[in-house]
C-alpha cells in the first residue's frame, strides 16, 4: 500500500546510550537525540532492566503504520528528511539497524558535547549485540536490504564492530555508514567498502595541520588518520563516499590558510567529496546566536566552496543550525532582562522570552533541567548572553547530582554563576572548569580564611587557562 511514512518507524532498530541518564536506549531511529529522554521516539529507556520483546516491538511499528496511513504522525517526525511516499508493505521484520551505544573514543575533541560529560566520555554500556542480532536472525525478522549504520563514541572499537560489519557486506546490505575518527583502520570495512554498493566513510579531520589537528582533536594521529584515509579510498568502489569532514570551531582551525592546507591533503590523497560544517554544540551557545559569528561563518563556507572548485573537489554542507541561530538573533532585540525561578517554570509565559535562569541547588532540580528547561532552550525561550544563577547553603560541590547539573546546563549553551558561601576544590570542579567552554562565575560571599586559601589556590591552578573561563567576584 502507498502511504507516506518512514523507513525506520516501519523496519528501523537503534541502540543507543543516553548521556543524560547513562541508561541503554533502543528506539526507532536518531533522529528525535535532541528531544528530551521522554519525547523520544524510543521503545525501551533503560534496555540493561529490560528485556527485549519482539512482539511488542513490532505491536508499536504496527500502530505507527496503522496511522501514517491515515495521515497522522508522530510530533516528533514533523519535518523529518525520513517521511517518504512509497509503497510500503505489512511486514514485521527489521532492516535497518543503528549502533549508537558506544561512547568510548580515541579522540577528544575540543567540541564534542560528549567529551564535555566526564561520566560518559570514553564508557562503553555493557551490552553484547551479537545474542540479539542471532535471535532476530533465528527468527527470521532480520533482513539485509536495508542498512547498517553507526554514531558514537568511536564505532571502530565497539566490541562487535568488526562482526557487525562482516555479518551485513557478506549478505550484500546496500547501505553502510560509519562516522568515524580513521585512528584505527578496520580490515573488515576496508572489505565492505570492495562489496557494499554504498558503504560511506566520513571522518572530521578538522585541520590541515599536525598542530591544529592536535589542538582540536586531543590526540597526536595525524598522519596516521591521513594514511588510513588514503587506505579507505583505495578500497572504495565509489570514492564519493570516502569523506573527511571540516567542523569550523572559532579560535582553534577558523582561518582561511587551515581550510586551504586541509583542501590540499584531500586532494593529495584522492578525496574528490568533502563536508564543511560547524559546530551543532555551539549553535546553543552565545556564539552561534551572534550575528557576526553566523555571518563569519557563511563566509568560510563560501571561501571553502571557491578552494573546492580550484582543487576539483565536491563540497557539502549540513549548516542547518544557521537558520536557526538567524531566528535567534532576530528575536534578541526583544528579549526581557529577566529571570525565571525554578517554581515559575510550570507557569511560563511563552509568548515571551527571557535572559536569566535561577535554580536553587538545595531543591531537586536536575529532572527540570532534564525536561522543562532543555525544552525551553529548544524553543528558543533564553536568548543570548543567557545565564543560570545556581545558588546553595550547602558546600555546592557537595550538593547532590552537581556534576550532572553543571555539566548538562554548560551543554545547553547557559554560562553559570555559583553563589555559596562555602567552596572546596575537588575533583569535580576540576573536570568541570577543564571542559566547560561557558562562563563560570563563583560569587564568594563571607568565606572564612580556609576558603580564601582555596579560592587562591584555583585561581592560581586555572591562570590563563584556555578551554575554559573562570572568574572570581
Amino acid at each position: 500500500m502507498k502511504y507516506k511514512s518512514c523507513r525506520l518507524l516501519e523496519h528501523g532498530i537503534y541502540f543507543y546510550l543516553d548521556p543524560g541518564s547513562k541508561q541503554l536506549c533502543v528506539g526507532h531511529c536518531c533522529n528525535t537525540d535532541h528531544l528530551d529522554l521522554p519525547h523520544r521516539l524510543y521503545l525501551y529507556d533503560d534496555l540493561k532492566n529490560q528485556t527485549l520483546n519482539w512482539d511488542y516491538i513490532f505491536e508499536q511499528k504496527r500502530k505507527y503504520r496503522e496511522n501514517a496511513k491515515k495521515g497522522i504522525y508522530p510530533s516528533q517526525c514533523e519535518g523529518c528528511f525520513e517521511l517518504k511516499e512509497h509503497d510500503w508493505d505489512n511486514e514485521d521484520y527489521i532492516n535497518h539497524l543503528t549502533a549508537g551505544h558506544i561512547m568510548k573514543c580515541n579522540s577528544r575533541c575540543v567540541y564534542c558535547p560528549i567529551g564535555r560529560i566526564p561520566d560518559c566520555h570514553n564508557r562503553e554500556q555493557d551490552v553484547d549485540m551479537k545474542p540479539i542480532i542471532n535471535e532476530l536472525l533465528e527468527k527470521n525478522l532480520l533482513r539485509f536490504n536495508g542498512s547498517l549504520r553507526f554514531v558514537g563514541g568511536e564505532p571502530t572499537l565497539m566490541k562487535e564492530f568488526d562482526w557487525l560489519v562482516d555479518l551485513f557486506s557478506k549478505n550484500n546490505v546496500p547501505e553502510i555508514y560509519v562516522p568515524t575518527s580513521a585512528i584505527r583502520l578496520s580490515k573488515s570495512l576496508c572489505n565492505a567498502l570492495q562489496k557494499v554498493e554504498s558503504a560511506a566513510i566520513v571522518a572530521s579531520v578538522d585541520s590541515g595541520t599536525k598542530e591544529t589537528f592536535e589542538k582540536v582533536k586531543g590526540t597526536k594521529f595525524f598522519d596516521i588518520v591521513m594514511k588510513n584515509m588514503q587506505t579507505y579510498l583505495k578500497h572504495a568502489r565509489k570514492k564519493d563516499f570516502i569523506i573527511s569532514k571540516f567542523i569550523l570551531f572559532t579560535n582553534y582551525n577558523d582561518t582561511s590558510l587551515e581550510v586551504e592546507t586541509w583542501l590540499k591533503n584531500c586532494k593529495n590523497i584522492g578525496h574528490i567529496e568533502v563536508q564543511f560544517d560547524s559546530e551543532h554544540s555551539v549553535s546553543s551557545s552565545e556564539n552561534c546566536e551572534n550575528k557576526k559569528y553566523v555571518n563569519r561563518t557563511l563566509k568560510m563556507l563560501k571561501y571553502t566552496e571557491l578552494l573546492a572548485e580550484k582543487y576539483n573537489i565536491k563540497v557539502t554542507s549540513f549548516l542547518a543550525f544557521m537558520n536557526r541561530a538567524k531566528r535567534i538573533y532576530e528575536k534578541q532585540v526583544n528579549a526581557l532582562n529577566s529571570t525565571i525561578d525554578l517554581k515559575d517554570i510550570k507557569n511560563i509565559d511563552f509568548d515571551e522570552q527571557y535572559r536569566n535562569l535561577y535554580l536553587n541547588l538545595d531543591e531537586d532540580v536536575l529532572s527540570f533541567i532534564n525536561k522543562d528547561i532543555d525544552n525551553l532552550v529548544q524553543n528558543e525561550k533564553f536568548s543570548p548572553k543567557r545565564k543560570v544563577f545556581l545558588t546553595s547553603k550547602n558546600e555546592i560541590t557537595k550538593t547532590k547530582d552537581f556534576n550532572e547539573i553543571i555539566m548538562q546546563l554548560l551543554r545547553l549553551g547557559f554560562d553559570v554563576e555559583l553563589s555559596t558561601s562555602k567552596l572546596s576544590y575537588d575533583k569535580t570542579l576540576d573536570e568541570m572548569i577543564k571542559t566547560s567552554y561557558s562562563e563560570i562565575t563563583f560569587n564568594l560571599v563571607k568565606i572564612p580564611i580556609i576558603f580564601q586559601i582555596q579560592k587562591m589556590i584555583i585561581k592560581k591552578k586555572y591562570k590563563g587557562i584556555k578551554l575554559g573561563n573562570i572568574k572570581f567576584d
